[in-house]
């Protein structure tokens, strides 16, 4: 079962809030080396590498990976509602978060969707 670690915190509020919320429903990552899979379990961490007493929860969620795009930067850097599914407050706070446009416009990433299958923790 692949891990995502999230540590993020953004105008919105922290990544793993808004991931039980339903309202973080994506991330960007760069392409790994064994890509992860519409149908993949994905297990979601906070701060993974963290020890666990310096945080309010390691595991978020249990999730299903529904969809993974590989997409240029550029391609979503202006794009509000890519930004909103993101965790973000806009394309302003996703732009400051992974760089200006013009210089890293032609990295690939990987969109991958999910949805939350099970909760491992509840908004506090």
């Amino acid at each position: 079962m692949p891990a995502l670690s999230f540590s993020g915190t953004t105008s919105r509020g922290p990544f793993w809030k808004l991931i039980l919320s339903g309202e973080k429903c994506q991330t960007c990552r760069k392409p790994r080396d064994r890509p992860i899979k519409p149908g993949d379990r994905l297990i979601l961490y906070w701060k993974q590498r963290m020890p666990k007493d310096k945080k309010p929860i390691h595991k978020i969620a249990e999730a299903v990976c529904v969809g993974v795009e590989r997409r240029r930067y550029s391609d979503f850097a202006f794009d509000e509602i890519f930004a909103w599914k993101d965790g973000f407050g806009g394309t302003l706070e996703m732009r400051e978060w992974f760089g200006d446009p013009v210089e890293f416009g032609d990295e690939e990433y990987d969109v991958i969707r999910f949805k939350v299958v099970k909760a491992f923790s509840s908004l506090s």
